[in-house]
């Protein structure tokens, strides 16, 4: 979430920089075109075309209560600001959307882990397993290969 507020304020949205700003106007994810946008280009879009970022905010505003699943498996996509009402981030941004289940990660996680993560996870829940079975039962499976919890702990399901 730092680099996605940081990368905000070197595109020129100096608000991103103030601490004060809701942490859901400082993260989100990146489609096509956001480089364009960030990089002061956002004319050069052509007509009706997104700027490619997403921030949370926007999230929470859209209608997911029948999405059941939501998949975050790049780096550090559970992080955000921590208040007294919570973690402020991309999770709590679905949750309030109406996401019933979130995978994410809590750090940076290898691209490799993550590959097998993500197939043992889809390939389990696709046999007949629940999320949450499939998932517990791909961790497990990284836990055989890695020892070192670094390499899966970091993998979380929020329902």
């Amino acid at each position: 979430m730092q680099l996605f507020a940081r990368r905000t304020c070197l595109s020129g949205d100096m608000s991103s920089a103030d601490p004060f700003i809701d942490p859901l106007d400082r993260c989100g994810l990146l489609f096509a075109g956001a480089n364009t946008a960030w990089s002061g280009r956002g004319a050069d879009l052509p007509v009706g075309v997104q700027n490619g970022i997403l921030t949370a905010r926007e999230i929470t505003l859209m209608d997911l209560r029948n999405a059941d699943l939501v998949v975050l498996s790049a780096c550090e996509t559970g992080a955000g600001d921590i208040t007294g009402e919570g973690v402020f981030g991309l999770q709590r941004a679905f949750k309030q959307a109406g996401a019933k289940t979130i995978v994410m990660s809590l750090w940076n996680v290898s691209d490799n882990v993550t590959q097998a993560m993500m197939y043992k996870f889809y390939t389990f829940w696709l046999s007949g397993m629940t999320k949450k079975a499939a998932f517990d039962q791909a961790r497990n499976e990284l836990q055989k290969i890695y020892a070192q919890p670094y390499y899966w702990a970091g993998f979380v399901m929020l329902d």
